[in-house]
């Protein structure tokens, strides 16, 4: 006996689905009709679905290619990564219904995009802090136009950090008697230590100039800061 074409079992299924068999069911009377040859049950349900979706044809319907690489697949990866500078390659491949390769292609190569980390910076600076900070700046370079470029020359900035205080061993302080067969001993990092001491720098337009441990119970003013540049060999 000759199996069953496709496209036979397919006209099969759509006549029992009128009769309104359930796909179970209608894979059942294809199986007791001939064992070889027979779509399982996963294939006779989808064809029972499109049947009901409309389908009239017995042909499968031709897949529209999806053009990954089109210009509106690259305006909508630019708009997603827009709204969302975050996103993974898995999610906006996920997002826009392609693969993970092609929207590296698209970020790479058609974007010309990169993903790079933050870096960290000193303070979050408001417009306002930024518009004072190039007023100073233009002020400055103003004053050492006039003065011949002493002025710069003759600045002195500085700045203070608080510094924990260690009491650093070395590797010989360190050391134990051990038998040979004992697990070596362990040194770990320096913990943080209670105690820390204020340490201001200055430096000049060419170099460090000063380091200043402040004592401790010192009332710290620019009036203070003078005097250490005054009294410090430097």
């Amino acid at each position: 006996m000759a199996m069953f074409t496709f496209e036979e079992q397919r006209v099969i299924i759509r006549f029992l689905h009128l009769r309104g068999m359930k796909p179970i069911e209608i894979h059942q009377q294809l199986s007791e009709t001939r064992n070889d040859g027979i779509m399982d049950v996963k294939n006779v349900r989808s064809w029972v679905r499109q049947f009901k979706e409309g389908q009239m044809s017995r042909e499968n319907k031709p897949k529209e290619p999806r053009i990954s690489r089109s210009e509106d697949m690259i305006a909508q990866v630019e708009q997603m990564v827009k709204e969302d500078c975050r996103l993974t390659v898995k999610q906006t491949a996920a997002n826009a219904g392609i693969s993970t390769g092609s929207v590296n292609t698209i970020l790479h190569d058609d974007l010309k995009m990169l993903k790079v980390s933050a870096r960290w910076v000193p303070r979050m600076l408001t417009d306002e802090n930024k518009a004072s900070r190039v007023a100073m700046c233009q002020a400055m370079l103003s004053r050492d136009k006039d003065m011949n470029s002493a002025f710069l020359s003759s600045v002195v900035a500085m700045d203070e950090t608080w510094m924990p205080m260690f009491k650093p061993e070395t590797k010989w302080q360190s050391a134990q008697w051990k038998h040979t067969d004992s697990p070596p001993p362990k040194k770990f990092c320096i913990a943080t230590s209670a105690e820390k001491m204020m340490v201001a720098m200055f430096w000049d337009s060419e170099d460090a100039i000063l380091t200043h441990c402040v004592p401790k119970s010192t009332t710290v003013m620019g009036e203070t800061y003078k005097d250490v540049l005054r009294t410090k060999p430097h």
